[in-house]
């Protein structure tokens, strides 16, 4: 079997001569060929010839979920008349790897992985598709949108997780809550929000986290979680948050759960999206679900 890896060396926690030559091993038993991302979207676009040429059998990606994001786009758009995907492996190796997690993916390196690839076991997950761009994981919009846009690059390298705590406060400090429609499927909801997640997995950002408690990564549905405005505004979000992390949010009255297929968001004014934790466009936007589109390894 003909297997693509494609390795982003600044994922591997600071040692990307150690991670290059972890892969340059394992390529060995499983790999034809090796490409080493050097810039955003070239991981996206190695997938997307690697589907369209049908040059490989099976695409493995050595990375965090923003590059798994990248190569699950680039599948997507190079599958043939929207059939099935060529099947893609993760080697999780960035801060949260929350995909992999998900799917049961031992986190650990490339031998961890070895058993994985050699057995061949596929899994085909929904995704969700805004406007163009698909998701394996959420969409966010509001304030987890504004924490990803307080974090750089060199602040995710340094301190890993922690980045994310340093993001929050910032965003805690300036963020507002919003008017918002949604429509889903057929129904219209108008209501003050903090937050809107659109989930297709159960797990949020870090992989203890469960802001969408019955979401499954192929049971046809995307589920919605609203943070609505809560007495003493940034002060009562600040307690849902806290509850979230806790796993008793839904226990809140001012936390919604709702479930579609399609999910169209406006608002006023117009908020930021973020996918699968990478910033993406502005509202007005439509989500709708592509059921099992996308073929996965596990376990």
């Amino acid at each position: 079997m003909k297997t693509l890896l494609i390795v982003n060396p600044t994922a591997g926690q600071g040692r990307p001569q150690e991670l290059l030559a972890d892969a340059e091993a394992f390529t060995r038993e499983f790999v034809s060929e090796i490409i080493v991302t050097q810039s955003s979207g070239h991981a996206e676009a190695a997938a997307k010839r690697a589907a369209e040429n049908r040059s490989a059998d099976c695409v493995l990606v050595a990375g965090g979920d923003g590059t798994v994001n990248e190569v699950l786009n680039g599948l997507l758009a190079g599958r043939a008349d929207d059939g099935p995907t060529l099947p893609m492996g993760i080697i999780p190796l960035g801060t949260q790897n929350v995909l992999a997690h998900e799917l049961g993916v031992p986190r650990g390196g490339f031998a961890e992985i070895t058993e994985m690839v050699r057995n061949g076991r596929t899994r085909d997950i929904d995704v969700g598709e805004a406007q163009g761009r698909y998701f394996a994981l959420m969409a966010g919009f509001g304030f987890d949108a504004a924490v990803v846009g307080e974090i750089v690059q060199p602040m995710k390298e340094l301190m890993g997780p922690a980045a994310y705590v340093f993001g929050t406060l910032g965003a805690l400090a300036k963020y507002r809550s919003t008017s918002i429609k949604l429509t889903l499927d057929s129904e219209e909801i108008r209501t003050e929000a903090f937050l809107v997640v659109v989930a297709n997995s159960a797990l949020y950002a870090y992989h203890q986290i469960k802001l969408a408690p019955f979401a499954v990564v192929d049971d046809g549905w995307l589920d919605i979680c609203v943070f609505e405005r809560a007495p003493m505004d940034r002060v009562g979000f600040v307690t849902q948050i806290m509850a979230a992390l806790a796993g008793r949010h839904l226990k809140d009255p001012r936390v919604r759960y709702y479930r579609a297929r399609r999910i169209q968001i406006e608002s006023d004014p117009p908020v930021q999206g973020q996918l699968d934790g990478d910033m993406y466009h502005y509202t007005p936007m439509t989500i709708t679900l592509e059921p099992r589109a996308l073929r996965v390894l596990v376990p």
